[in-house]
């Protein structure tokens, strides 16, 4: 659906206990990898808010 993406990383390692990271992923603005996931992130809202409420 959104096709290959090119995504830059860092890893960021906690200096208290170094099996603890944070990996971020990123994509540079204007690009089909920076817009691709925000287009899949408003199909997921949209069906969200179409889907019968199960509580009721």
């Amino acid at each position: 659906m959104a096709g290959e993406l090119t995504l830059d990383w860092d890893t960021l390692t906690a200096s208290i206990d170094a099996e603890q990271q944070l990996v971020v992923l990123t994509a540079c603005p204007g690009t089909p990898s920076h817009d691709a996931p925000r287009i899949l992130a408003s199909w997921a809202t949209n069906h969200q808010q179409s889907a019968p409420d199960a509580a009721t």
